[in-house]
């Protein structure tokens, strides 16, 4: 399972490959971030949501960030999702547009 940040304000996409990263639990908070479960079983409705444009940012508190929890076994296949995710964002927010997403640990 890999754990990504997306920052929309700040634009950054940061990829976390060790679950017990202290960066993960400093900065993720139900008050500030949303998470999105990503699993074999709703990866397709998931990245559903992604393409119709349903995960919304702004500079606004409640939509600045975003966390993608993706678990699906495979560390390559992982990756490549969040880059598919990368993609449609960036077709929406020219932040994302062509961000090339940083591996953190």
């Amino acid at each position: 399972m890999i754990n990504v940040y997306l920052n929309h304000p700040n634009p950054h996409i940061t990829i976390h490959q060790n679950s017990d990263c202290g960066l993960i639990h400093a900065h993720k908070s139900a008050a500030e971030s949303r998470t999105v479960k990503i699993e074999l079983s709703n990866l397709s409705k998931e990245l559903s949501r992604f393409v119709e444009g349903e995960h919304k940012f702004n500079a606004s508190k409640e939509f600045n960030d975003m966390w993608l929890e993706v678990s699906l076994d495979d560390l390559a296949f992982e990756i490549a999702v969040v880059l598919f995710i990368v993609a449609q964002l960036g077709k929406v927010y020219k932040q994302f547009k062509g961000m090339p997403p940083s591996i953190h640990c």
